[in-house]
């Protein structure tokens, strides 16, 4: 479709919003959420109808290697690039504190806000508590106190939820210790960078190697019964009584019948219908064999 007019690019504007984010037929994730809905997050290209949160570490990785082209080529802005590396590394900090609380680290600066926070904490040292507990603390402020004014939330973070926090984090451990006097650089609002955080997250890490495929062998000969019973002594001569007995029908079927082996198989064939003429498998049996045997010769003679 060309647009010649601006009544046409208007219009079209106008028809595009209802497949924007948040218009009736805008595609969404649709997965379930903990408080029973589904998710209503734009989905990704890589990840097959859902969104960045719910796609999985496999496609989130490709989401990221596809953003990353596309900057390199100028298609998004720097800000937009680095507003999404700062989500990952604080995604990636995040996951970090559900092992070990005291991973020093911080997702939120309060700026010019930080000397009324540390204020309005009635003497507690934000140092002394563990990262994850003093970056949880800040968002609580931000929101209760920056965002909105909430006094009496604000004071339950304080009074009943904070030291509920603090006995979680349990006390620093000294291989912690020892971890934040190697990353004090890292100090202050977390900013995505190759340090010794890195080595916390999957999608830094180098692709594992793929276990070779498995190599396909041939058949497997599994020890049984073959499939034609060798003839005995005994059998052979009941066999040549039986052939002896109706050799006029069954000279022509031996004609066509080559191997020794299989020969014998017929006249076993004949044995099991004589000694059971009732049994139904067996006369199915030795009808199959004479079909297999004389029809096919005698309609290609009445055909030449």
């Amino acid at each position: 479709m060309k647009i010649k007019t601006p009544i046409q690019s208007a219009e079209f504007r106008e028809a595009a919003k209802v497949f924007e984010r948040g218009g009736p037929l805008a595609p969404t994730c649709g997965a379930r959420t903990r408080n029973g809905g589904t998710c209503t997050n734009p989905p990704i290209k890589e990840g097959k109808g859902r969104c960045l949160s719910h796609c999985g570490p496999k496609a989130a990785n490709a989401f990221r290697e596809r953003q990353k082209r596309r900057f390199e080529a100028g298609q998004i802005t720097a800000e937009e690039w680095n507003r999404a590396e700062a989500r990952r590394a604080a995604n990636r900090l995040g996951d970090a504190w559900k092992k070990d609380p005291w991973v020093p680290g911080r997702t939120i600066d309060l700026k010019e806000h930080e000397e009324a926070f540390v204020g309005a904490l009635g003497g507690i040292d934000v140092a002394e508590l563990a990262p994850a507990v003093a970056d949880w603390l800040r968002w609580k402020y931000q929101r209760l106190q920056i965002d909105t004014r909430n006094d009496v939330s604000w004071m339950d973070v304080r009074l009943s939820k904070l030291p509920a926090r603090i006995e979680s984090a349990g006390q620093r451990t000294e291989a912690t210790s020892v971890k934040a006097t190697e990353d004090q650089g890292m100090q202050g609002l977390w900013r995505p960078s190759r340090g010794s955080f890195d080595a916390l997250s999957r999608r830094s890490l180098p692709d594992q190697p793929r276990a070779p495929k498995p190599v396909r062998q041939g058949a497997v000969v599994r020890a049984g019964r073959p499939r034609i019973r060798p003839v005995c002594a005994d059998e052979q001569q009941d066999l040549l009584d039986l052939y002896r007995d109706h050799a006029a029908a069954l000279r022509p079927i031996m004609k066509m019948t080559t191997g020794e082996a299989k020969q014998w198989a017929v006249l076993r064939v004949l044995r099991a219908y004589l000694d059971e003429p009732q049994n139904t498998s067996a006369h199915q049996r030795w009808l199959a064999l004479v079909q297999a045997t004389l029809v096919p010769p005698m309609r290609a003679t009445g055909t030449g």
